[in-house]
């Protein structure tokens, strides 16, 4: 009898460490967990000031360091004090890749309200996993680059234009301003039920996506340690190499939108680029963790 209760007792240790384990491994991706990622960030954001100059060079020598032509855009806002904090060629469009999954998912919500069900893990897989079938599957039924035209003129994307080939969501393009206004209305214009859905996707992006790449570029290895909720986007746009890294991040005091577009000639080495757009992003994380209320 003795043996038999140590044994259970065994047992429900193990099964406790186990469940523990789960849960912190859970927890270190990025900001799984804490959902809420509301703010006030409504208007259009103050103009940036100089203070982070050298943080943009720095970003810039990460790209220009490996030849291809490369081609960078930033633009990083404090959506705490609605201020752009960084920007570099925040106005020149670039090819979206899966980033355009985020009008996607933002113009069937509009449509049909929250999807629930099987819908509703399909759509989170195209978010997370940045699966691409379930992305070509909702361009076709939505009306392809029409989706991109009504979501440019609702939310005022300006520098937004759909691909010339209808069935290339991936050739959208998109400014990093842009990408940050779409960011600003996912945390001040969506609903609570609808921010959440989506950012809760977002912040479970898993290291591998769903085509097998390592989508942790970017923001996540270069926030390591912040919570973040992310939508990347890589491949290839008429010749151009494209790595972009987008999201929301929270540090110890400031909650920031993120837009680091890159692309360079088809030639260049993914792992090249990747690594590239990486340190770029990396660069801007001493000044951001710097920021005062």
């Amino acid at each position: 009898m003795k043996q038999s209760v140590k044994t259970k007792v065994l047992v429900g240790i193990a099964v406790l460490i186990v469940m523990g384990g789960l849960l912190a491994a859970i927890g270190l991706n990025g900001g799984f967990g804490d959902s809420d990622w509301e703010t006030g960030c409504g208007a259009v954001p103050a103009d940036a000031a100089d203070e982070h100059a050298s943080a943009v060079a720095e970003a810039r020598k990460a790209l220009l360091s490996n030849g291809n032509d490369p081609r960078l855009g930033i633009e990083v806002v404090d959506l705490g004090a609605c201020a752009v904090k960084l920007s570099w060629k925040a106005d020149q469009a670039q090819p979206t890749a899966s980033v355009v999954k985020l009008l996607i998912a933002l113009d069937l919500m509009d449509r049909s309200g929250v999807p629930s069900g099987s819908e509703a893990t399909a759509v989170q897989a195209m978010l997370s996993a940045s699966d691409d079938r379930v992305a070509s599957r909702l361009w076709t039924q939505q009306g392809g680059t029409a989706i991109v035209r009504r979501q440019a003129r609702k939310l005022g994307l300006t520098h937004t234009t759909p691909a010339s080939d209808e069935g290339q969501w991936g050739s959208t393009q998109m400014s990093p301003t842009d990408v940050i206004t779409v960011y600003r209305h996912i945390t001040a214009g969506l609903s609570d039920k609808e921010r959440d859905f989506v950012t809760e996707a977002m912040e479970s992006a898993p290291r591998n996506a769903a085509d097998g790449f390592d989508q942790y570029f970017g923001i996540p290895r270069a926030f390591e340690g912040s919570d973040w909720a992310v939508k990347q986007g890589w491949g290839s746009s008429d010749g151009r190499r494209v790595f972009n890294t987008t999201g929301l991040v929270r540090t110890a005091s400031r909650t920031f939108a993120v837009a680091v577009m890159g692309s360079w000639n088809e030639s260049v080495d993914r792992t090249v680029a990747s690594t590239a757009l990486t340190t770029a992003t990396g660069a801007l994380k001493a000044s951001l963790a710097g920021t005062s209320h």
